[in-house]
């Protein structure tokens, strides 16, 4: 009975890089709204607007609509 063996492994020259394949997945957001009175207090601050981006969250929106200030955030979930 001849014994039989598996193929070589192929030969690749020093230094190669095999690139493994790119999945590409949707990504999913999440979305925050403040909303300031403009009469009453100040907007958003260089202050919170760190610490927000901190966070993860991106200004995207800035509406202003009479007296008050709408600010839209959001940032890709985990």
């Amino acid at each position: 009975m001849e014994r039989q063996t598996s193929p070589p492994e192929p030969q690749r020259p020093p230094g190669a890089h095999v690139q493994p394949p790119i999945v590409y997945v949707e990504p999913r957001w999440e979305y925050r709204h403040l909303v300031r009175d403009l009469a009453e207090e100040a907007t958003l601050d260089e202050t919170e607007l760190n610490a927000l981006g901190a966070k993860g969250w991106e200004l995207v929106a800035v509406l202003a609509h009479g007296s008050t200030a709408h600010f839209y955030f959001k940032r890709q979930k985990e």
